[in-house]
């Protein structure tokens, strides 16, 4: 292999790697807002539970509270949609570029060398 291959898989190797860990924090962004949405979740039981939901002016200060903690979960699934996004599609890049170092061009030697 030469120095420029082996110079182009350290970086991506490099780069791989910092995904990996962009990754793994988003997956603790999406526990965090399960975890809001668990909460949500409780939030709705308690209010059936206490029969609020019956009474309209209890009614109404739940259907605030539950929009507002919608709105606030929605908030943060956006940015860490994009992330995710960005995350997968440098991956995706990334093995496709070692596939072809690797895998394309290794068989393409081994052929000629065949020969």
């Amino acid at each position: 292999m030469t120095a420029k291959k082996k110079e182009v898989v350290r970086n991506l190797v490099s780069e791989t790697s910092h995904q990996a860990y962009e990754l793994s924090a988003n997956m603790i962004n999406l526990e965090v807002i399960q975890g809001a949405v668990a909460k949500l979740m409780e939030r709705i039981d308690e209010i059936t539970y206490k029969k609020w939901n019956e009474d309209p002016t209890m009614a109404r200060l739940s259907i605030d509270e539950i929009k507002d903690t919608v709105r606030m979960i929605d908030m943060a699934f956006y940015p860490l949609f994009l992330s995710l996004n960005k995350n997968i599609n440098k991956l995706e890049t990334h093995s496709s570029e070692l596939f072809n170092i690797f895998v394309k061009q290794e068989g393409q030697h081994e052929n000629e060398t065949a020969r």
